[in-house]
């Protein structure tokens, strides 16, 4: 449950920071950097430099770098099997597998278990799960971390290392292979996951997760107008109509 709390934590920090900022609210010109300050008290003498703040407010990674898009609400390095897993969902009959095997990175192994899940929270990072629910039902989403899902092909799939691609780190490959109950294969290979830069996600499946999520905490209508300003922010006069409909949520 820590790891949705800690993002959720730094939105409220965030958030926070720019609300007391706006009214006024004020602090010392040196509280990171002082003798007193936040790195002398934490780092106890340890070297550190402020180069890294030299082209803070200048530069944003967002706009160089770019950023990635979380299409599955479970662990992202086990993304590329469910695109992989969705191929072949397409091409075998579910009455026809005997055996599913996912092989992942040894990096990705360390996150994910090899073990069919007993709670939603550990469904998030369960290979064997992740993979049965995806040929059973199409995409995790959501609806698919509920206690009552857990149940989907127990028992018919494994997780192995990807030996191709065993050590690889930044990037997270994967190869699903079905074995069919007549001994023949079929498998599908992902190196880079939907919604990675190399592989972005379509404007219709960025408004159709983000559909989904909103729809957890507001109505269809307010969700609709929430997407339409997001999606020409740089062309908003201003957003006075916009904090309201934030609120209902």
């Amino acid at each position: 449950m820590t790891k949705p709390l800690h993002s959720g934590h730094a939105a409220q920090n965030g958030v926070l920071a720019a609300t007391l900022a706006g009214r006024g609210f004020t602090g010392s010109h040196v509280a990171l950097e002082s003798g007193t300050g936040y790195f002398e008290c934490f780092l106890r003498g340890a070297d550190w430099s402020p180069a890294p703040f030299d082209d803070l407010g200048t530069r944003f990674d967002l706009d160089e770098i770019g950023y990635s898009i979380k299409p599955y609400p479970s662990g992202g390095l086990g993304h590329t099997a469910i695109d992989a897993a969705l191929e072949l969902r397409e091409t075998v009959k579910l009455d026809d597998i005997a055996h599913v095997d996912v092989a992942i990175t040894k990096f990705a192994a360390r996150r994910y278990s090899d073990k069919y899940p007993q709670s939603a929270e550990n469904a998030k990072f369960s290979g064997p799960y992740l993979a049965a629910y995806t040929l059973v039902h199409g995409a995790p989403m959501l609806d698919a971390f509920h206690e009552e899902a857990l149940h989907a092909m127990a028992g018919k799939v494994s997780l192995s290392i990807y030996q191709e691609y065993a050590d690889t780190l930044e990037d997270s490959p994967a190869k699903v292979t079905v074995t069919l109950k007549d001994g023949s294969k079929i498998e599908r290979a992902k190196y880079y996951p939907t919604g990675s830069q190399q592989n972005p996600m379509s404007a219709a499946q960025i408004k159709a997760k983000f559909d989904i999520c909103a729809a957890q905490a507001i109505d269809k209508a307010a969700a609709e107008k929430i997407y339409a300003t997001l999606s020409t922010l740089g062309e908003q006069p201003t957003l006075d109509g916009f904090w309201p409909l934030l609120r209902k949520a």
